[in-house]
């Protein structure tokens, strides 16, 4: 919660003052990282993945990121962030998740 209020990073901001965050995420299953960008302002998850998109490796991202469409709502929640990023209770909870295709991708698999 530190985190998402700007209290622990130096030079951070915190989640009331911006409109788009981008985190670092490490899938341990697939010893790989991958960038999630999350917009407040429609409460949306992008999911950006330098690997080529093959159905088990689609399938496998979705899987290990599957607690963060409830997890982030939740928190936010926790903070009263949903009184400053308004949001429509049905679309986002859990808030979508959409794995970017059309991106440059690793040619070293």
């Amino acid at each position: 919660m530190k985190i998402i209020l700007g209290v622990c990073i130096q030079f951070g901001l915190s989640w009331f003052e911006v409109n788009t965050l981008l985190i670092p995420m490490h899938l341990q299953d697939l010893k790989h990282w991958v960038l999630a960008k999350l917009y407040l302002q429609n409460w949306t998850l992008e999911v950006y993945d330098s690997l080529h998109h093959e159905s088990p490796h689609n399938y496998n991202v979705r899987e290990e990121l599957e607690c963060m469409p409830k997890f982030i709502p939740m928190l936010a929640d926790r903070i009263s962030l949903f009184e400053f990023k308004i949001r429509n209770p049905l679309g986002t909870y859990p808030i979508p998740v959409n794995i970017m295709q059309d991106i440059p991708r690793q040619e070293n698999g």
